[in-house]
């Protein structure tokens, strides 16, 4: 058993404007599985290069899917890179242990000094990276799927909340504006005839639209699922005394309105 006994779980899947779609998993064990402390965390959780002697298979996987960047000052052109500062925060910081976080849902995962660095190339340049550009992962699971598998420990209400999010999170939207161009309308960007400018409909011309990505329509037209939850919950029914919701045909009396009322609310 890797993890231990799960009690339930959440999954949604994410489709973006680019890129393939991912997963978003998590999993709540059973008291007796779940990881107590810092201590424990290290058996799930890694954020360090793997030896490449012991594990050359692991390194081979994290080397290639794991690592982050580079970004920073001198890569402004990061994806990752809001307002001159990557917003994933990297590089993180040496540490020697894992340690719980004063703020935020995720604990501050041990990242050693240990002299291992990956080479990757950034454009014509070469750039080194350490156990600070690591993306945290389970070795186990990295390894036998060969590829990218984030994996962190929720310990925080911040963190769950921040998962359960993606399942009542809306659609991608694209925002769309429409012009007249050489007497034909279209959709464009930009306006360059500004002799047409009197005959623009200013109620449609900008159009708040759905955003599909070709991944999403064929996941959709597959009939794949998007998300999945276990248990299923139902929400109950609350209400005052004197104030339960009452439903009845048009075509019913006051008696047996009164009576089936009475009926449904008996154990």
């Amino acid at each position: 058993m890797l993890l231990g006994t799960c009690v339930a779980h959440i999954s949604v899947v994410e489709h973006q404007k680019r890129g393939l779609p991912h997963c978003h998993i998590l999993l709540i064990l059973s008291s007796d599985c779940k990881p107590s402390g810092p201590s424990n965390y290290d058996n799930i959780v890694s954020a360090e290069i793997p030896d490449p002697d012991r594990h050359p298979a692991a390194y081979a996987t994290v080397t290639r899917n794991m690592m982050h960047g580079p970004c920073g000052p001198a890569y402004p052109d990061s994806p990752c890179m809001v307002n001159g500062r990557c917003s994933k925060h990297y590089p993180k910081a040496f540490t020697q242990e894992t340690t719980e976080a004063e703020v935020g849902g995720y604990p501050i995962y041990r990242r050693r000094n240990d002299g291992r660095t990956v080479d990757v190339r950034r454009g014509r340049n070469r750039v080194a990276l350490d156990n600070t550009w690591v993306v945290p992962h389970n070795l186990y699971l990295t390894t036998k799927y060969n590829s990218h598998i984030n994996v962190e420990i929720c310990n925080n209400v911040r963190a769950v909340k921040y998962m359960y999010k993606y399942v009542y999170k809306r659609h991608d939207c694209a925002l769309m504006s429409m012009r007249r161009q050489n007497n034909n309308s279209s959709a464009t960007a930009t306006v360059d005839n500004e002799d047409d400018e009197d005959e623009i409909d200013e109620t449609t011309l900008y159009q708040d639209a759905r955003y599909v990505s070709a991944s999403e329509s064929f996941w959709r037209l597959f009939g794949f699922s998007l998300h999945s939850r276990a248990p299923f919950v139902q929400s109950l029914s609350i209400h005052l005394p004197g104030k339960k919701s009452v439903y009845y045909r048009p075509n019913q009396t006051v008696q047996q309105v009164i009576e089936r009322a009475e009926q449904n609310s008996q154990p």
